[in-house]
């Protein structure tokens, strides 16, 4: 070594304005947050056992079938039942949201009807969600947006059942 680094490094280790110091501390505080990351936060057997989530119910998905609004009202998720919404007239098992759209959720008037008016209208006022069809045709281009942009969403994360029929033929 130098005379001259010996005598840059004497003076930043016997500076008094906490060079030294502010050096020392950033120099420990790296250590202690590698070896977090390496031995704690990579740790793979304590990590599984802690990132593991509970179990959800078991649900068997309902089998595909169309609905009319009668017959998809009682899916509204009381007593254990599964959860249908009908979204621009398809008609969509929403169980896996229950937190939404079951008892107590934010969404749970949408439960077991169409609710396309609502969604389309971004209202949660009950008079949006009929109890009699609903052919849509006075919905804004807005509106018709909004609920092109809903169908998406709820088919990306919910299971398709069928269509919601105005009525069932009668079989003969």
């Amino acid at each position: 070594m130098t005379l001259e680094t010996a005598e840059a490094v004497e003076d930043l280790t016997m500076s008094t304005d906490g060079t030294a110091y502010i050096v020392t501390t950033i120099a420990l505080l790296g250590g202690v947050l590698a070896f977090y990351y390496f031995y704690i936060y990579n740790n793979p057997d304590e990590s599984e056992e802690e990132e593991q989530e509970p179990e959800e119910e078991k649900y068997t998905p309902m089998e595909p079938r169309d609905f009319t609004l009668d017959e998809l009202r009682p899916y509204d998720g009381t007593e254990g039942k599964p959860l249908c919404i009908a979204v621009n007239h398809i008609v969509y098992d929403v169980t896996k949201g229950r937190n939404f759209y079951g008892p107590g959720g934010p969404y749970a008037m949408l439960a077991g009807r169409d609710g396309s008016r609502a969604l389309a209208k971004m209202s949660l006022d009950k008079s949006d969600v009929r109890d009699e069809w609903d052919d849509l045709n006075d919905l804004t281009p807005f509106q018709r947006d909004s609920l092109s942009e809903w169908e998406m969403k709820f088919q990306t994360r919910y299971a398709e059942l069928g269509k919601l029929l105005k009525t069932r033929e009668k079989e003969e």
